[in-house]
């Protein structure tokens, strides 16, 4: 019994120490595996590395490519911040481009890194900013639009390509899409210390008060930013501004997607239609213009214009809520013509309402109260109505050619000469009005003769005695 006693009493020691020898391996296996998976080299830090490179390389791309794509559209003459933005979220990517005013652009993206892109498309390595803030306008789409009536008929296109109806009477139109229920979308991290102050700016320079910004701590976000002063949507540059600590990042968003009056004339102040023109900067363009003869300073001038579009008189008829409610409205695919063919002279007695049919002669020499009260009795069903375009109805038109790439800027508010009919065009080799529809040069997105051929009624009014045309210079005249 003592031997037995022995002999388990020696292999009971021999199994201890195996067992703290196995403990001591383990934790020297353990550490070695820690430090493969977590060090300087490790596998997990290498991998993290890995997707950084690699969401790196895939924001750089992004920038590549919307930035090919914006010069391509404006044949090589420059691309500027709120093109490259735009072009940026048409495929996909939420990020904020900022003018440098050095031809350099600034990208940041909801990662937190920035890079710059100079006037030759070469894009820096990234850096990363202690306040990482950005804005965009969010809406919902509809991609397939409301038909008037059961006699409309959808007969070609799509809503990016120009969505065609056609009544049974051989009338057409065009669906310009509006987003519903579009906000600005805020976020803002910090990564240095608590967000001191925050504030937001419409276009005509007053604040928009934002919610939940008493106790700011690092972040902020929100996503129910009304793009409006006093309950009317404004298109044009919002401002937003945050300060942490000694250090203030600012960052601004131009919107154009709004059913709501564009400021075309604050663009021809820009250096990027300025360079387009000829001239090295906008101060420079702007010395040369009509507007240096006032004695006004620039900034003088574009105080002067956001007033008068702020205090300009509105459309006399406000379709904003119906707009939002289906996500568009359709326009005139031609310009109006007598139903019966004749041209109308300025002496003619109209018997009857208008049309937009292809090929008709065109209805000219018509007061803007005549052309409103046509263009009403043009349908007198109760499920929809007719009307002359308002103002927004044909800024948020060109917009969206603009959106879609069809047009440029510089081919709306420089030289709409390559789309539009006018007595030195680049393509009809006429001095005359033509037909509706006759040249294939002016459709875009399916719409015909929105450039040139004829002044454009609309219900919009500078004041009680001045009435508004557009359509042969795309920027509003005053009548």
């Amino acid at each position: 019994m003592t031997k037995i006693k022995n002999k388990n009493k020696k292999n009971n020691g021999i199994t201890l120490i195996a067992l703290v020898i196995t403990i001591i391996v383990l934790l020297i296996l353990a550490g070695v595996t820690i430090a493969t998976l977590t060090g300087e080299n490790g596998i997990l830090t290498r991998a993290s590395q890995a997707s950084e490179q690699t969401e790196i390389e895939e924001e750089k791309e992004a920038i590549g490519l919307a930035y090919t794509g914006v010069l391509a559209d404006n044949n090589g003459s420059g691309v500027s911040d709120s093109e490259l933005q735009n072009e940026l979220q048409k495929n996909g990517y939420s990020a904020t481009v900022t003018d440098n005013g050095d031809g350099t652009l600034t990208v940041t993206f909801e990662s937190g890194r920035e890079y710059t892109i100079d006037e030759n498309g070469n894009i820096s390595e990234p850096t990363i900013s202690n306040i990482i803030a950005t804005m965009k306008i969010v809406g919902e789409k509809v991609e397939t639009p409301p038909l008037p009536s059961s006699d409309f008929t959808h007969t070609e296109g799509t809503v990016d390509t120009g969505y065609v109806i056609q009544d049974s009477n051989g009338n057409e139109f065009v669906w310009v899409p509006v987003d519903k229920n579009q906000k600005i979308q805020i976020n803002v991290t910090s990564k240095s210390g608590n967000i001191e102050s925050i504030s937001l700016t419409d276009p005509y320079g007053d604040e928009i008060t934002l919610p939940d910004t008493d106790n700011l701590g690092t972040s902020y976000s929100n996503t129910e930013i009304e793009p409006t002063n006093n309950g009317k949507y404004i298109n044009g540059t919002y401002k937003l501004s945050v300060t942490v600590g000694e250090e203030t990042k600012e960052v601004e968003l131009n919107v154009k997607s709004l059913y709501a009056k564009r400021m075309w004339e604050l663009e021809l102040f820009t250096d990027e239609v300025a360079q387009k023109l000829g001239y090295e900067n906008a101060e420079d363009y702007y010395n040369n213009s009509m507007y240096a003869s006032s004695g006004m300073t620039l900034e003088q001038v574009k105080s002067m214009l956001l007033t008068m579009y702020k205090n300009s008189y509105q459309d006399t008829e406000d379709y904003t809520k119906q707009v939002n409610e289906n996500g568009g409205f359709y326009i005139g695919r031609y310009e109006a013509s007598y139903e019966n063919g004749s041209v109308v002279s300025k002496e003619s007695t109209v018997a009857n309402t208008g049309s937009t049919l292809e090929n008709g002669k065109l209805w000219n020499w018509i007061s803007q109260t005549d052309a409103l009260s046509y263009a009403n009795s043009m349908y007198t069903s109760s499920e929809f109505t007719s009307s002359l375009l308002t103002g927004a109805a044909w800024d948020r038109t060109l917009s969206w050619l603009e959106e879609t790439g069809a047009v440029s800027l510089e081919e709306i508010i420089v030289d709409s000469k390559s789309w539009g009919n006018y007595r030195d065009d680049t393509f009809s080799g006429t001095t005359s009005l033509i037909n509706t529809g006759s040249m294939p040069q002016t459709r875009v997105n399916n719409i015909y003769d929105l450039a040139g051929n004829l002044f454009e009624w609309t219900t919009e009014a500078f004041n009680t005695d001045s009435r508004v045309v557009r359509g042969r210079c795309l920027l509003p005249q005053w009548f």
